[in-house]
């Protein structure tokens, strides 16, 4: 008897469910909200927009500060913050409720292309054209109720330039990731690093990116055992 023939699932076509125009200029980043009623955008405009996902509509005015483009946004573990990184190397730290920028820190001297939290809040890390990966304390010692000792405000990286940044589970680990040379229209090696968090000491180098990889996503596993890495351009 011969066995029955198994028809094949066709998998549904993937469409969107909402179109959101405002922007006048490239999008690079995009955070939901807690509840999922709205997103926050960030573009090459020079803005950052918050909108409602059922209706497509832009909710109040564009979060702006200076002209310069805005290339990464990240939302804080707590919802309430957004810390974003520009073209004018500025990180700065935005409060979701009255939409206006906290804290600005000035010290890269390049664009900011990446940015991330660590999981209690306390911290944020920033990579940068420059070659450098930063971190800031989001609150005063005074405030905390352990403060951070001895933070290691930045790592020289040896990249030419860090393209994303992100901390391990439990922030005692950095990973960088970003070109190993100067720009020359060929392959370009490039390699995620990790670093200790602490003391900026390397860790371990991974390679096997080549031709222009800029490794735009980097996320460590829960237990610090793995490291998913997004390829890009190569």
């Amino acid at each position: 008897m011969a066995s029955p023939i198994s028809k094949k699932k066709e998998t549904p076509a993937i469409t969107h469910r909402q179109k959101f125009e405002g922007h006048t200029c490239r999008i690079w980043g995009v955070i939901h909200l807690p509840g999922g009623q709205r997103i926050i955008t960030c573009s090459d405009d020079g803005s950052i927009r918050v909108w409602n996902t059922k209706s497509g509509k832009q909710i109040g005015e564009d979060w702006r500060d200076g002209d310069s483009e805005v290339w990464s946004i990240a939302l804080s573990p707590d919802g309430k913050k957004v810390v974003s990184g520009s073209y004018d190397g500025a990180v700065r730290l935005w409060d979701i409720d009255t939409c206006k920028v906290v804290k600005k820190w000035t010290e890269h001297t390049n664009a900011v292309g990446s940015v991330c939290w660590s999981r209690d809040g306390r911290r944020v890390l920033s990579g940068s054209w420059d070659g450098t990966a930063r971190q800031w304390e989001v609150e005063s010692g005074e405030t905390m109720s352990e403060p951070i000792e001895n933070i290691l405000e930045s790592i020289e990286t040896g990249h030419e330039k860090v393209y994303a940044v992100v901390y391990s589970p439990d922030a005692t680990l950095i990973a960088t990731g970003g070109l190993d040379g100067p720009w020359t229209g060929g392959p370009i090696e490039s390699s995620v690093k990790i670093w200790d968090a602490k003391t900026g000491e390397l860790v371990a180098t991974l390679k096997g990116h080549t031709d222009a990889s800029v490794v735009p996503g980097l996320d460590h596993g829960r237990k610090n055992t793995y490291l998913r890495v997004i390829r890009f351009l190569d």
